[in-house]
């Protein structure tokens, strides 16, 4: 079962995807409202399971489309597009091998962004953008839009389940998300320097061992919210097919024991 003893620190970096906003915040949240309206529009208000996720994970098309067209404006009016065409169906043939949503949203995002090359190439995605890119240089762009957009929902999922810890935190009064963001900013901390500190930061005095069970509990809560996050987004949710996404993710070694 997937479950943790054995727990890596997320860096700072994972941790200001949840603990801090930044710029692109209001236009992805006018991004995800605007792809609610287009589904709703569409007689699908309740979302089908599909539509459900893509609204979840719409900061990840909207950061594809954005790199694709490195232009705000541009990337608005793209997503408006792609919105309406994966709401009708127009991707449905995508990418039907894998059983990941990940796959058939990257792979639906790239037929968007490819009639995009095709009939702008002279707008192609380039800092240098006056030329027509020969077919095989919009291929190796698409590869890295690839690979970023894997980056981008690799960051997205760890972020969803540090929010999810923190909703815990505020439903159960448990402390897990407030010891384990601190575990992470200040990993070299002794058990000791964390009560002092968390003794102030919490208003209550606690122990060494405290701390050291509460780390433990919270790295156990937050493996089981990765896992149950990546399930959501495939349709095979058997132990294997989670352990192989978490694996293909890099975030495997959050949840080992």
């Amino acid at each position: 079962m997937l479950g943790s003893c054995h727990f890596f620190y997320a860096s700072f970096e994972d941790l200001t995807m949840v603990i801090d906003g930044n710029s692109e915040n209001s236009r992805l949240s006018a991004i995800t409202t605007n792809w609610e309206e287009v589904i709703a529009a569409r007689g699908d208000a309740s979302g089908s399971t599909r539509n459900q996720i893509l609204i979840r994970y719409a900061a990840c098309a909207y950061k594809y489309i954005l790199q694709a067209a490195r232009n705000a404006d541009l990337a608005d009016d793209l997503s408006q597009e792609f919105a309406l065409r994966f709401v009708r169906g127009d991707y449905r043939h995508a990418d039907p091998t894998k059983g990941r949503f990940r796959d058939y949203l990257r792979a639906s995002l790239r037929n968007l962004v490819t009639d995009y090359y095709r009939k702008n190439k002279d707008l192609a995605l380039s800092a240098a953008v006056a030329e027509r890119l020969p077919d095989e240089q919009m291929v190796d762009q698409l590869a890295d839009l690839d690979r970023e957009f894997q980056q981008n929902w690799r960051e997205h999922v760890l972020g969803l389940a540090w929010e999810a810890l923190r909703q815990s935190d505020s439903s159960r009064s448990n402390d897990y998300f407030t010891v384990l963001k601190f575990r992470s900013l200040h990993p070299d901390a002794s058990s000791k320097e964390m009560a002092d500190q968390l003794s102030v930061q919490l208003g209550q005095a606690v122990s060494p061992e405290w701390v050291r069970k509460k780390i433990s509990r919270a790295r156990q809560k937050f493996a089981e919210l990765l896992a149950s996050e990546v399930r959501h987004s495939l349709s095979d949710k058997s132990e294997e097919a989670i352990r192989e996404e978490l694996a293909s993710l890099g975030l495997l070694k959050y949840t080992e024991r």
